[in-house]
């Protein structure tokens, strides 16, 4: 299992970019990804976005590396990997980002079509244990922070980081397991 997470510049698959990818093998936390890209020509730019990740606009479009060649060595980290399948907090949002962007560059999608979802097994966990689950307007509110502070897991300093992310993420998919 690789648990990921990205930053992106905004939170529409569409118009916004990937900003970096973090991600570790589950089955060897030692095996860690991460890779900043620039903006994405054509794409937007949220300023409350780029805040959450610690980003500046100038940061974004300085000259590093595209955002098809991060893919690239994304996929490349991923090669020796025996299990691909896609793990993270609310996972679909970071997956909707690394498909589109995977179809603009013509990336073959090497992860199937199956992921693990820490906010879902956190929601049942709770539902299971019969404990109330916090609801923010009107939804779960189930979010990363909250499931670190449940774990007493060492919280995130400042902005996010999508390296730390996931290895908090992977951190508390350990805890339900009971490791």
């Amino acid at each position: 299992m690789i648990v990921i997470d990205l930053e992106m510049s905004g939170l529409d698959f569409k118009k916004n970019s990937i900003l970096s990818i973090g991600a570790l093998d589950f089955n060897n936390s030692k095996n860690t990804f991460y890779g900043e890209c620039t903006l994405r020509k054509g794409t937007k730019i949220d300023d409350k976005a780029i805040a959450v990740c610690g980003f500046t606009r100038k940061q974004i479009k300085e000259n590093k590396k595209s955002c098809e060649k991060l893919l690239k060595e994304f996929l490349e980290w991923t090669d020796k990997i025996s299990d691909k399948t896609l793990a993270g907090h609310n996972v679909h949002f970071d997956i909707a980002f690394l498909q589109e962007n995977f179809k603009i560059y013509k990336l073959k999608w090497d992860f199937g079509h199956r992921i693990v979802d820490l906010h879902s097994v956190f929601y049942f966990n709770f539902m299971k244990g019969k404990v109330k689950i916090p609801i923010k307007y009107y939804h779960s509110a189930l979010n990363l922070d909250f499931i670190i502070d449940y774990f007493k897991l060492k919280k995130r300093e400042g902005t996010h980081n999508a390296l730390e992310d996931a290895q908090l993420t992977a951190q508390a998919f350990s805890k339900l397991l009971g490791r």
